[in-house]
């Protein structure tokens, strides 16, 4: 059995050739994989179908040996995951931020949508209990639903809920949607590659027996390699082909840059960063991206977040004697509901959004619900000036607005001019728009859309440095019909790491700037990032930071897991 560390306790362990590891061997037959493991003298410890691979233990001379074989594509150790809420603030006004109420009031629900929770687990709270269909669990093997950390529950509650709140209106995203439980974190909120590639497998596997639209990953784990070639990623990848969205939390990192996760770094899905609304529900000018929140872009030059949604101070379900719950009593609002921040949180209420877009239009794909999501979100900016005061790396497309999302008539799709099967199995892979100039020390932009000059387009990794007038609102829920969509990558080349930021994490004040769906400057000529050209094989040679990203290798040869613990705001 393995047996998760902290990273911070695992460094400096000297290296045991003899010892015993655990892995996972991706090829392209699980068959072979298991033959030339069993032949290097490794115990198999699961098949692993959605990524042609399989969970392995070997000794690290076993591993090198078999990177060599033809019939591989990556040896990597079998690396922690752990779930990426924090605790914090009370609120229960998600639906109203993010228009979800003004959605049910138009009759859609989410009824027909299930979504898949890939977590800690769900435990019976009368708000979702009887939405659960579903449920599996690779941790302990239990038959019946339950989650002794509290961190799924807390998610599920966000996105289906049926409870009514004080203010007679739903307390989940899309109370009409069903869930399928997921477990493969354990109690204290920890799990590995292994378990939750197993739970993606199992997900895809029944997806049609139960009907599963939306797969909830609220989970994060540390990047070692290029996104196409990290197995946990590629199981997303698998996911997303066969016809699932999948909802990915950014990571509470924040709120440096190139700090997104595993699998949020995973260009095809939709990774979210996390906002709050500062206590004032109706007020949204002073609003502001939390500073836990990550921020792109990601190692392979993708923008990301892709959106933001509220993540501050989210009151959700959760039994009291879970182990959130024990950790954290100061956040209980009531015997049954608590309080947490995070991008896990912010994930959850977009995948909600998600399942209402489904429910309303069940014929759209991953890719045209990912372009919906992201064309009708609005754009932080300062109302004087029409300058963005997030970074495109910082917000992403911007804050999810459900109404416009689910009564959209767009077709168009996310993703253009990349092909996910080739990526997968053909060796044709792709990067970002993104790269860091370092005469300027800022990220920024290839082609026209490094003509822009505003802290949208450019950032030089600073938080919070605006000191700009009052801003509002200029507009409400379907008064953008512009915005420049989803990205589809595949341009350039990455000019690697970044040495020296301008700028110091200062302190924001709110009220500077506005969710804006009006900003006139993107509505000529931006509507898709469809110039990609992908790439196929290696980096460049010029791309110094692949060195340290080679697919396969770890960065700490001397240890098979990473994990860290919970990140706590005040």
């Amino acid at each position: 059995m393995l047996i998760l560390v902290f990273s911070s306790l695992a460094i400096g362990i000297p290296k045991q050739p003899t010892t015993i590891q655990s892995y996972i061997i991706q090829g392209y037959n699980v068959d072979q994989v298991v033959a030339l493991v069993e032949r290097y003298g490794g115990e198999v410890t699961s098949r692993l179908y959605v990524i042609e691979g399989a969970g392995a233990r070997l000794t690290p001379q076993a591993a090198a040996a078999l990177r060599s074989e033809a019939g591989i594509l990556a040896v990597t150790p079998n690396a922690g995951v752990q779930a990426s809420g924090t605790g914090a603030y009370p609120s229960t006004d998600y639906p109203d931020l993010t228009g979800a109420d003004e959605v049910w009031a138009q009759g859609v629900d989410g009824d027909g949508v299930s979504v898949a929770v890939v977590d800690t687990g769900i435990g019976k709270h009368p708000g979702i209990k009887h939405q659960i269909i579903g449920w599996v669990d690779f941790v302990d093997g239990s038959q019946k639903a339950n989650d002794p950390n509290g961190h799924g529950t807390h998610i599920a509650g966000i996105i289906a809920n049926t409870q009514q709140g004080q203010d007679d209106e739903w307390n989940g995203m899309a109370p009409g949607a069903e869930l399928v439980g997921v477990r493969v974190l354990d109690e204290t909120g920890y799990g590995t590659y292994e378990m939750v590639i197993q739970g993606i497998q199992w997900v895809i596997d029944h997806h049609e027996q139960y009907n599963i639209r939306v797969l909830n990953l609220s989970l994060l784990a540390d990047v070692y390699s290029p996104y196409w070639a990290d197995p946990l990623d590629r199981a997303v990848m698998r996911a997303w082909a066969a016809g699932i969205v999948v909802v990915v939390a950014a990571g509470n990192s924040g709120p440096d840059p190139m700090v997104v996760g595993v699998p949020g770094n995973v260009p095809y899905v939709i990774t979210v960063g996390a906002f709050t609304d500062n206590y004032t529900v109706y007020d949204w000018n002073d609003d502001y991206i939390t500073s836990f929140s990550a921020a792109g872009p990601t190692l392979d030059g993708f923008v990301k977040p892709d959106l933001v949604a509220p993540g501050g101070h989210v009151v959700s379900t959760m039994l009291p004697g879970s182990y959130l719950g024990q950790q954290y009593p100061d956040q209980r609002i009531t015997p049954q509901y608590f309080s947490l921040a995070g991008t896990s949180q912010a994930a959850a209420v977009v995948s909600g959004a998600a399942a209402l877009v489904l429910s309303h239009d069940p014929s759209l794909t991953p890719n045209q619900v990912k372009y919906r999501l992201m064309n009708t979100a609005f754009v932080w900016v300062d109302i004087d000036t029409t300058e963005a005061l997030y970074s495109i790396f910082q917000q992403g497309a911007g804050r999810v607005n459900a109404y416009d999302a689910v009564f959209s008539d767009s077709t168009d799709a996310a993703n253009s001019g990349m092909d996910l099967q080739a990526d997968l199995w053909d060796g044709q892979h792709y990067q970002g728009y993104a790269y860091y100039d370092e005469d300027t020390a800022t990220f920024r932009m290839y082609g026209d859309f490094q003509e822009w000059d505003g802290g949208y387009w450019a950032w030089d990794g600073s938080y919070g440095a605006w000191s700009g007038g009052y801003g509002a609102w200029s507009g409400s829920y379907g008064a953008w019909s512009g915005g420049y969509g989803a990205w589809s990558g595949g341009y350039g080349a990455w000019s690697g790491g970044y040495e020296v930021w301008s700028g110091g994490y200062g302190a924001w004040s709110g009220g500077y700037g506005a969710w804006s769906g009006g900003y006139g400057a993107w509505s000529g000529g931006y509507g898709a990032w469809s110039g990609d050209e992908p790439w196929a094989g290696t980096y460049v040679a010029e791309q110094s930071f692949v060195e340290d990203f080679l697919a396969g290798v770890s960065p700490d040869e001397n240890t098979s897991t990473t994990t860290i613990g919970y990140i706590e705001e005040p």
